[in-house]
């Protein structure tokens, strides 16, 4: 069991956001967690929605292992990862002599996939044609490999993930209507981790765990302002982004006590420029009681450093914070 379902049994959502509210439902975690365990023991098909670096295809293994088909394949597919040219054959798989290079039969992953789980990550990046095929699947169970002539019944679950809105797809002509609604029977979605930072110190404690073990090493400690530091960023990579600077961090910070200076330097993450954001806003007020002390004592660092109670270094530190 991996570590996200770990903490599902545990009632915690390890990130996976919760159903998608649009038509009101208001779910908490705990319903969404609730709700996602029904779906997992259905066979029908899930549509997951997110950001990039959510964690999607985490939440699909999730599913597929949670669910009456865990003894069976689960494979994984990012169709925007395969040429156009190659799409169909790589999923619904070719006879030999289908076309130039094929030179035998080639079984295709929703075959592999017999009885399991096939998972499509980057669905909006299917062409027509295989968005025809697919549609074919889902509606009588049914793949015709290129080049053969009939159809072959099959036995596969899909789940499906998208980082687009497939309305605006739908809207653009460049995803089916009806194919859409064919892989909508349940959505989740899932938050960017910038709207679950309770979760940030779990994640955090899994990705220090697993690199440790990696490389052979202690795990790292984080002191209070580099967690701080790590709570005010925006995430843009979401979890995937988490998990490289984890890793950077064990590989390239000479101790393993880790302060904010040392996750800048080494995380190579920026510190939140939002004016509304808490760093920055406490960086406001010391750089205004600063310049104010300054003005009163005639520039003198040293007799602003005895107001403040601080060390010198502290009030040219706070300087270039303003």
């Amino acid at each position: 069991m991996t570590g996200g379902s770990k903490l599902l049994e545990r009632n915690e959502t390890f990130g996976l956001g919760r159903i998608d509210d649009q038509g009101g439902h208001g779910l908490s975690d705990r319903q969404w967690v609730q709700l996602a365990r029904r779906a997992a023991r259905s066979t029908c098909p899930i549509l997951i929605a997110g950001e990039t670096g959510v964690g999607k295809e985490h939440l699909a293994s999730w599913l597929h292992a949670s669910g009456p088909r865990k003894a069976k394949p689960f494979i994984p597919l990012n169709c925007g990862a395969v040429p156009e040219s190659l799409i169909d054959s790589q999923l619904f798989g070719h006879v030999r002599g289908a076309f130039s290079g094929a030179t035998a039969d080639h079984l295709g992953m929703v075959r592999a996939a017999e009885g399991g789980t096939l998972f499509l990550d980057e669905i909006s990046e299917l062409t027509a044609s295989a968005q025809i095929r697919l549609l074919r699947l889902l509606q009588h169970g049914e793949v015709q490999p290129v080049g053969r002539s009939r159809p072959l019944f099959v036995n596969v679950r899909i789940i499906a993930a998208t980082n687009r809105d497939l309305g605006e797809a739908v809207a653009a002509s460049t995803f089916r209507e009806d194919l859409l609604y064919r892989l909508d029977v349940v959505q989740l979605h899932v938050k960017p981790l910038r709207k679950r930072l309770t979760e940030l110190p779990i994640l955090l404690n899994r990705f220090n765990a697993e690199f440790a073990k990696l490389y052979k090493q202690p795990e790292l400690q984080f002191d209070r302002e580099a967690l701080n530091l790590l709570k005010a960023y925006r995430w843009p990579g979401n979890i995937r982004q988490l998990r490289s600077i984890v890793e950077r961090l064990h590989v390239l910070c000479p101790r393993t006590l880790v302060s904010a200076r040392r996750l800048l330097e080494f995380g190579q993450i920026a510190e939140p420029t939002s004016a509304t954001s808490p760093r920055h806003l406490l960086q406001q007020v010391k750089g205004e009681a600063v310049r104010r002390v300054l003005a009163d004592s005639g520039d003198s660092v040293s007799r602003a450093a005895a107001v403040f109670g601080v060390h010198r270094s502290t009030i040219y530190r706070w300087l270039k914070l303003r």
